[in-house]
């Protein structure tokens, strides 16, 4: 019994023992994740993913603040997203993110260095030879003051060639040099004369030879269309009914009908506000001494007399009876004297003297003139003024914009060439192309075959074209093989101004400002096109074409207006006075085919509106901080001071890199350097469309460049398929990615492609 006990406690034991060796035993908690490394490129910006697989509570950290996580911690199985900011520089970085649970795990992070560089110019050596065909438009009374009278003259400008040539300009356009009674000088008294208040002739000469040794060029502005009221044709005309002079205007006692019968006024309509009463006739005048008794009388005819700082008094003339008048007076000193046929200033009433320096002496008979000058007798006594030859009759002359604008008339166009008028004109122009001058800006010349509301372009362009014929052949005898540059102002759109080209080798292109203002504003992508296409125009009616482009002048309406729907502004004005904006339109003006012009003031961000007076447009340049070299009588000291600021001035932005001045000067030497750009054709880049305006410029030797302007508030990233190895200009900041262009908003730059 004990044998067979024990035996079963024996068995027992051992299915007991093996029961345990077959029971499954518990796992132990584990963490494992899906990847150990990420990658990621210099610029990434994609989220990359990795499972974490527990059971258990986990942490996550990353080793660097540029590795991102959006989520650290989590009690199960989960996924991470893992981002990182750009790597801007240019080694690889590596960081980790550790987790730890159950267990621990590493997961390595990777990313590239950049091949983002930021853009820096390396133009070539500028040669010292301009080649930019860019032109300086100068008001000669406000630019700069040489004598220190406050009105700008030659001398001013002169001494400032050196601030000229710094902004790479190869010509000036002078505002009218001639003798005038207005501060702007588009009313000529002598086309044959330089105004004395500028210097005069020899001043005028020695400019030219100063600008001449700078590679600059001088234009002359002519005005053919109407000459000034005080000029002696004009006097002579008025006084003289068989004066040649009578036939270099239009002259009629029944305009209405008349008008007809003047050859350049065929095939337009008459317009009574654009004709001008005035009386015509020669009356004389003698002064003489007398011991008569004082006597004036009651005649409409008077004598209008005063002192120095008098204003003066009528005193009127005893009528004689048969056609001639008198009066004795005593005279005490020096007195001014003019004669009137009304006892008023209308237009037709006042005689002065025609010709010479208006000295009155005693005992000879001073011939009067219709809107003669100031008189002028010294005398101590007692005298006779008698007043013979009064008859006279009243006209009508044509000045569509003025009664001091009296139109000039050239007659048969057919054989213009040999008209007295044009003959007289042509042989000023010689005169001063003799002198050295390099070119002529033509004003108005829209209105020359007509008026302003009625003209005919095809009277124009013949009368035109014979004019350029006989200057350049002047041009041409006096030793240039090149041809005089003319260049008109024919206020028009595109469609019309294109015309003139049959006479001319260059017009004005009124539509450039809108289409550049438009480009700068952000809608770029026409810009090309429609710049290239004034181009191409031009040279499809000559082959010698050149395209003046430009943003605003000194009377150029510009596009802003004031709420009422007035108001004639700057370029600045037009963009809001943003001067990142200002900067653009410089570098993209000094990028584009064509010949641009600057305009006083541009350069150093001028604005201005001339609804209170033309001089608000006009303003003097502000050389120095302090403003004391400012020609503010130029424009009767009609400024805006809360714009000609210390910070305006050259001086200011002279010395600064990131002044507009600046740009103006580092663009225009950029065009200066490149025969492409000043020089080459315009055509569209792959790159253009949208707020970007891209084009190349490519010269006939080959040159080719390639620019890219971003005018749009936003970073523009352009594939680019040419060479980006060599920018020359830059405007704001330009990043590349290999051949990937990261350009920021209202920036720019230009390639060599070479």
């Amino acid at each position: 019994m004990k044998r067979s006990g024990f035996i079963l406690a024996t068995l027992l034991l051992l299915v007991f023992s093996c029961k345990e060796k077959n029971k499954i035993q518990p796992e132990s908690p584990t963490l494992t994740v899906s990847t150990t490394e990420l990658s990621f490129t210099a610029d990434d910006k994609s989220n990359k993913l990795f499972q974490i697989t527990t059971t258990e509570q986990w942490t996550a950290k990353a080793s660097e603040s540029w590795i991102h996580l959006d989520k650290t911690s989590g009690s199960s199985s989960s996924s991470i997203t893992v981002s990182v900011e750009s790597n801007e520089g240019t080694n690889d970085r590596t960081g980790t993110i550790s987790i730890t649970g159950a267990q621990s795990a590493t997961v390595k992070v990777t990313q590239a260095g950049s091949d983002i560089r930021t853009l820096e110019p390396i133009a070539s050596t500028f040669d010292g030879k301009k080649r930019s065909s860019t032109t300086y438009q100068l008001l000669i009374y406000s630019f700069a003051d040489g004598d220190g009278d406050g009105i700008g003259d030659f001398m001013g400008i002169q001494n400032r060639l050196d601030y000229l040539d710094g902004l790479g300009v190869t010509a000036l356009w002078l505002s009218p040099a001639h003798p005038s009674s207005s501060y702007h000088a588009y009313d000529v008294s002598d086309y044959y004369s330089i105004n004395t208040l500028y210097g005069g002739e020899e001043a005028f000469k020695s400019l030219i030879a100063a600008a001449h040794d700078k590679g600059i060029k001088i234009y002359m502005d002519y005005v053919l269309n109407h000459s000034g009221k005080d000029n002696a044709w004009f006097k002579e005309a008025l006084a003289d009914p068989s004066s040649p002079y009578r036939d270099y205007y239009f002259f009629s006692s029944n305009p209405s009908v008349d008008y007809k019968s003047f050859p350049m006024l065929k095939g337009t309509t008459y317009n009574a506000g654009e004709w001008k009463s005035v009386t015509a006739g020669s009356p004389k005048m003698t002064v003489r001494k007398t011991d008569e008794a004082v006597k004036t009388g009651s005649s409409n005819w008077n004598l209008w007399m005063w002192k120095t700082g008098s204003e003066g008094e009528a005193l009127r003339f005893v009528d004689n009876g048969d056609g001639s008048y008198y009066m004795v007076v005593d005279i005490s000193g020096s007195v001014g004297m003019l004669v009137r046929k009304y006892m008023n200033w209308d237009n037709g009433s006042k005689f002065g003297y025609k010709s010479g320096n208006g000295k009155i002496t005693e005992g000879k008979a001073m011939d009067l003139a219709p809107e003669g000058g100031d008189m002028s007798f010294t005398g101590s006594g007692r005298y006779r003024i008698e007043l013979t030859n009064v008859a006279t009759e009243t006209l009508y002359y044509m000045g569509c914009f003025s009664d001091w604008m009296p139109d000039l008339n050239y007659g048969d166009l057919s054989d213009v060439e040999n008209n007295a008028c044009f003959k007289d004109l042509a042989a000023s122009a010689d005169k001063w192309i003799n002198l050295g001058v390099d070119g002529f800006r033509l004003d108005a010349v829209k209105h020359i075959c007509g008026g302003i509301s009625s003209y005919n372009m095809n009277s124009n362009i013949t009368l035109l074209a014979k004019w350029y014929e006989h200057c350049n052949a002047t041009y041409k005898a006096a030793g240039h093989s090149d041809n005089i540059f003319m260049v008109a102002e024919e206020w028009d759109g595109h469609g019309t101004e294109k015309q003139y080209y049959k006479a001319l080798t260059s017009c004005f292109e009124f539509d450039y400002w809108p289409n550049l203002r438009n480009a700068v504003n952000g809608s770029a992508g026409n810009y090309v096109a429609t710049v290239s296409g004034f181009i191409n125009d031009h040279k499809a009616q000559r082959s010698d074409a050149v395209t003046s482009i430009f943003m605003t002048n000194h009377d150029k309406s510009s596009i802003k207006k004031n709420s009422d729907g007035a108001g004639v502004y700057r370029a600045a004005d037009d963009l809001d006075r943003d001067i990142v904006k200002e900067k653009q339109a410089a570098a993209m003006i000094l990028t584009t085919g064509g010949k641009p012009f600057i305009y006083q003031g541009e350069e150093l961000g001028y604005w201005g509106d001339a609804t209170a007076g033309d001089e608000y447009i006009r303003t003097p340049i502000m050389w120095d901080k302090a403003g004391k070299d400012c020609a503010k009588k130029g424009v009767n000291n009609k400024v805006d001071n809360s714009m000609l600021k210390s910070s305006i001035s050259v001086e200011a932005q002279d010395g600064d890199v990131n002044s507009l001045l600046t740009v103006y000067k580092t663009w225009s030497r950029v065009r200066n350097t490149y025969p492409a750009l000043a020089e080459g054709s315009m055509s569209a880049s792959p790159l253009n469309g949208g707020s970007v305006a891209s084009w190349y410029m490519t010269s006939s030797d080959g040159q080719k460049m390639l620019v890219i302007h971003n005018c749009g508030n936003a970073e523009k990233k352009l594939d680019v398929s040419d060479s980006i190895s060599k920018p020359v200009a830059i405007l704001g900041t330009v990043k590349a990615d290999r051949n990937t262009l990261i350009v920021s908003g209202h920036s720019s730059i230009v390639f060599d492609l070479q």
